[in-house]
Formats: structure tokens, sequence, C-alpha cells
């Protein structure tokens, strides 16, 4: 089994059994042990875990101005291409097959083949602007490429999606000259009859063609870069400076790296070659907001230019001596009021995770049901969801179902008719389906829609139109639903208190919102965040925050999530005096909250009393030894500034009560 799974060119004699394993695959049923490779299980694997529907009979395809924009943003892409897929069509001119370039998302952004393959192409959206991602057509030779960044031969049975069962494709990605970044694929495809083992090879050697003319013209763009930017270097000669190219890799950097990560909460390692796409060139600006870090400020960059335009960017971070009584929260990037995924901060496991199932979600134009906790950002993660979309300039209507009557949020959803009821608007009213036709809806706390009123929803889900309170015409609406709610809506339909079948229809694609507490390393960013957004709200200076004050609220656990912490800071702001938050300010109960570790159960009350003894030791011996410095205690501790804060407060709560740890 091990010889045929690790194949790089697949067997067209396993089509059969490959065909039977793929129906035994989305059956969930044991597969025979041959015939897949494990390149092609893998990605069997993803296309299910993203919830690609097998029976889907094209990609999706981007317009005419979507695919004229990628264009323009991989034209450096493109004209290195040129010259070798001139040289591929001139080899595979006679063989029936399809050659193309994508770009790093699997947009096809050139084509060209016999008419008759072609044709064929058209068929399932293999043409220009089609979008080849495993995310959105499974498995074939360039989302699988993309997923993997290797190159690979798909054939036939081997496809996860039955309408490109019939087509054989080979692809193999063209990387950076560091080998680290995507830029693109080479494929090339044909029905299966044009199958042949030696197409990789072409496609592989045709990719790295392409990165050897990428190689050769970095190398030139950089010592231009380098040559415009020697007079920065210095005179910012006492600050911490590096140098980014176009698309944001780091070209050379100077100055103490360790000071400005203990100053500002720097924490990209600055190695060379690694990239900062929020300095990448060839990203919308928008979505280059989207992934500026949190430490990043815009006064910090300057554009580096010749008489042909932007060559890179040059970082210079200002080095001075840090303030010693008060904490002076780091400044996030200015975002655009679109911008929305910046307002999910946070660089966790938790959340992070959460913030990349959400990406590749959002293209998908398909329900989404969000759980999570009251205030831990629901609402938030929607409408980034929907401007990630393939309609983000659709409408976005949210609903909170548990906010109205039976009466009202029927109407509120499905509109009325003129004299469907007392006080009706005359002319009626369209609903909120209507109003989102185009875009996304928005249904908050939909775990508390009355029983009776489900059957409604779950017509319009199912099949596409509404019907006015009051009327008989059935309207066509095109919406995307994402709903949203804190209870386990899959117990409550095992109960009776929600319909299943309703449950199904929005539980296509679920994601988890972790609350506040799973992931505490967050919360100094979002106090940072808040900071800065209600400094700009109330017309003033961010404040200064007492360590004490920080401590408290590091510590604290929020039960309420981010609205809790939200709402007591806003508070804590507007009453403070000054540039400066005392702990005076503090609500009495977060002042008063005390850090309660986790305890094994099974571990005796003495060995805790032990181990809580040696850390609190352990702690007080590196503050000591950095001599107060607590961003190095916390590094040789290896643990987080914020873990420190919480601990310290722990220690120093203990020993005001005099309590023991044994």
């Amino acid at each position: 089994m091990s010889a045929i799974s690790n194949l790089l060119i697949p067997r067209i004699g396993d089509e059969t059994a490959v065909a039977c394993s793929w129906e035994r695959f989305l059956q969930d049923q044991p597969m025979p042990g041959a015939g897949v490779r494990n390149v092609v299980l893998d990605s069997w694997r993803r296309s299910r875990s993203e919830a690609v529907d097998p029976t889907i009979s094209s990609a999706p395809t981007a317009n005419e101005e979507q695919i004229n924009q990628v264009r323009a943003q991989t034209w450096a892409l493109y004209e290195a291409a040129k010259p070798v897929l001139e040289t591929l069509r001139e080899i595979l001119r006679e063989s029936g097959t399809l050659i193309m370039l994508s770009d790093p998302s699997g947009t096809i952004l050139d084509l060209s083949g016999e008419s008759r393959a072609r044709d064929a192409g058209e068929q399932i959206n293999l043409a220009p602007g089609g979008c080849w991602r495993e995310e959105m057509i499974g498995t074939n030779a360039i989302g699988t490429a993309i997923a993997t960044h290797r190159p690979v031969q798909i054939y036939a049975s081997e496809h996860y999606c039955i309408d490109v069962k019939h087509w054989t494709c080979a692809a193999a990605p063209i990387l950076d000259p560091q080998g680290k970044t995507l830029l693109g694929v080479i494929d090339v495809s044909g029905v299966k009859e044009t199958f042949h083992g030696h197409t990789l090879g072409l496609v592989i050697s045709a990719a790295k063609q392409v990165e050897g003319v990428l190689t050769r013209r970095d190398a030139e763009l950089h010592r231009r870069l380098l040559e415009h930017a020697m007079d920065g270097f210095s005179r910012y000669g006492n600050d911490f400076v590096v140098l980014f190219d176009q698309r944001g890799r780091v070209v050379k950097c100077s100055g103490n790296l360790q000071q400005v990560r203990e100053m500002y909460g720097v924490r990209l390692p600055f190695e060379m070659g690694s990239q900062l796409t929020a300095l990448d060139f060839a990203m919308h600006p928008d979505e280059r907001i989207r992934q500026a870090p949190i430490w990043l400020r815009p006064e910090w960059l300057h554009p580096v230019r010749s008489r042909d335009g932007d060559l890179g960017t040059l970082l210079v971070i200002p080095v001075g001596a840090p303030h010693q009584q008060l904490v002076s929260l780091p400044a996030p990037p200015a975002k655009t009021a679109d911008n929305l995924f910046t307002d999910i901060i946070g660089t966790s496991q938790a959340i992070s995770a959460a913030k990349l199932r959400a990406r590749r979600i959002a293209p998908l134009d398909l329900p989404v049901l969000l759980l999570g906790e009251t205030g831990v950002g629901k609402e938030i993660f929607s409408r980034a969801i929907h401007k990630a979309s393939s309609k983000p300039d659709g409408p976005f209507i949210a609903v909170n179902c548990g906010a109205l009557t039976r009466e009202l949020l029927a109407s509120e959803l499905f509109g009325y008719t003129e004299g469907a009821f007392t006080g009706a608007r005359r002319g009626g009213l369209p609903g909120k389906f209507e109003q989102a036709d185009g875009g996304t809806l928005f249904l908050d706390e939909i775990g508390e829609m009355p029983l009776d009123m489900q059957p409604h929803l779950l017509r319009v889900l199912q099949d596409g139109v509404v019907v006015r309170l009051g009327d008989t015409r059935e309207r066509k609406v095109s919406v995307r639903i994402i709903a949203a709610t804190n209870r386990d809506l899959q117990a409550d339909a095992g109960d009776g208190r929600f319909r299943e079948d309703l449950f199904h229809r929005l539980c296509v694609v679920s994601l988890h919102l972790p609350p506040l507490r799973e992931r505490p390393e967050d919360t100094e960013a979002i106090i940072a965040h808040l900071n800065q957004r209600l400094a700009r709200k109330y017309g003033c200076q961010p404040k200064e925050l007492d360590p004490e004050v920080l401590h408290c609220l590091l510590r604290y656990r929020w039960p309420g999530n981010i609205r809790e912490l939200q709402n007591v800071f806003e508070a804590m702001f507007a009453l403070s005096d000054g540039r400066r938050i005392d702990g005076g300010l503090l609500p009495p109960h977060i002042a008063a909250a005390e850090t309660e570790p986790a305890r094994n159960p099974q571990m005796p009350d003495r060995a805790a009393g032990r181990l809580a003894e040696m850390e609190r030791a352990a702690i007080n011996a590196a503050v000591t030894k950095a001599h107060g410095n607590l961003s190095m205690a916390a590094r040789n501790l290896g643990i987080s500034r914020s873990t420190l804060y919480v601990k310290l407060a722990a220690i120093r709560n203990m020993e005001k009560t005099g309590t023991s740890p044994s």
C-alpha cells in the first residue's frame, strides 16, 4: 500500500479502485487498502472539512472587473511567466490540453489551448477568472498545489467533485526566491484521455524557469532599493530600522530588536526574507490594513521611492527611554470603517484559529452558524465574514431574534402588506429578507426564535422565496444567512425546543468563538485597542494606566467577555482626570477579584501548596534578577508579560491576606 500511496504520478489502472474509495469516503465507510495516493486522500479530507459539495458542477468565477484587478496586482508574475508559457504552448500544441497560470488564490489569470479543449473547460469554469482553490471546488491540481506548495498530478476519479472527474491535470507552484511565499501556479489540464506522466515534469520545469526569472529580477530590485535607502539607515542610526521590498519582505535591518520588543511589543522575527504582509504592495490596501499587526504604527513607515515609483518601505521604530511609572499601551494601526477584521483583536491561538476559519468560510456561499457566549463578538465576526464574501457590496442586515415578540419578529423578517394588521403602514413594508437581497442577513440569538415561526424561516432558506404577511405573492430573494447563538442548538433540537431540520440547514458551516477567559493573553491588546478608539471618540489623547489597574484588568475572568471589558474600560476612561487611569476608578468587584489557578482534583493540597510556593519563589527570583524589568523577567520565565502580571497580582494578594500556599 505504501508504494502506491506515495506515487508522484497517478496510475490509470487504479481509476476503478479510486472511484470506489471516493464513494466509501463520502459515506464515512472504511476504504480498501489500495489505489488512493496520500496526496489525494489528504486533499479529500481538506475538501470535506471545508464543506465542499461534491455535486458542484463548476468552479466559481470572478467578474471581468475582478479579473482585471487581480491581473493588475500580479503583473510582475505574469510578465515573468509569459515567455515560459509561450514555450510550453509550443511543446503541447497538438496535445489537446489547456495551459494555465493562476494567482496564489487559485484564480486563473491566463489560459490557452485548442478551441475544443477551451469549450470543454468553460463548462466547468476552467477559464480565465475561474477560482480553483480546494475550498471552492475540492481536489484538483491547482488547488492541491496551493494547499501543499508542491507539484501534483491529479487524474480522473481522484478529483473530489463529480463533474471534474473526466479531467486530468498537473500543476506546479511558483515560489518566491526565498522559497517561502506562493506567487502562483502553472497548470496543464485536459480531458482524461490526454493524460501523460511527462506532463508533471513539464510544469515543474516551467515553474522553475519562472522562479529563475523572478530571482534575477528580485536581485536587481533589491540592489536599487538598497541604493535609495542607505541614506535612511544613516539618518536614523540611533533607532531600529528595517527595510522591506515591494512584497513586504525583509531586505536589511539594524538596531536593537530586543529593545523594541520590550518597548512596543514588536513580535515579528526580522530574519532576512521573512514577510510582513501589511507592507505587500501586491495586496489590496484594505487587506493590508487588516493584516497589520497591532504594534505597527503608521507614522513609523517611510516609502522608498525612485523616479519609476515605490521600491519598498523603510520601517523606523524610535528608541527612547521607556516610561518608568505608568504603563503606556501600544497603539494599534489606523483602520477604515470597512476594515472590520481589525476589530477582532488578538494573536492567541484560539482567536487566530477562529479568524483563519472565518476567512476561509467567508468566500463560500453557505449558511454559517456562529457559536459562543454573550459578548464574544459574534456580530463583528458576521460583518467581517460579509465584507470578505463574494458580495461585500451587498446589504448587511442584522436582526436580534430574542429582542422582539413573535408578531414583531414575523413582520420584521418577512414584511407585510397594507392592512395586514392594525397599525400596518400604508403600502406595506418589505421585511429584512427582502432588504438583505443580494447580501447577508445576520440572525442573532437564533435559538430564541419561537418554535412555530421556524417552519416559515426554513421555507425561505430552502426555496429562496418570501411571502409578506397578509399577501400571497412569492418574492424571490438571494440572501446568505449568518446565524448566531449562545445556546446548544443541537441539544435543543434533540429535546424538541428547536427544529432539527432547521438546525441542520443553518449549521452547514459552524464557527466557535472563544470566550475571553480562554485567551487571556489577548486582554492587553484589546485594552490598547479600546484606549485608542475611546481617545478618538472623546477627542483626547489615549490614557496611561497605573500598573495596578492593568494587573487587575488582566487577572479578572470577564464573564461578560469583551462587551463587559469594553463597558468597564469606557466608564474608567470617561471618569478619569487628565491622562491617567488610577486604581480608584476600578469597579470594586474587579479590584477585589482574585485569580483562581486551576488545580488538579487528584493532586493533594500539600503537593499543590509546595508547587505554588516553588512558583512564587521562581517568579520573585526572576523579577529580582531582571532588576524589576517585568518584560525581561517574563521572557526568562518563558511566559507572557500578561501572565506574569496575573501571577504577581495573585502573589501580592496572598501576601496581604497572610495566606499560605500550603
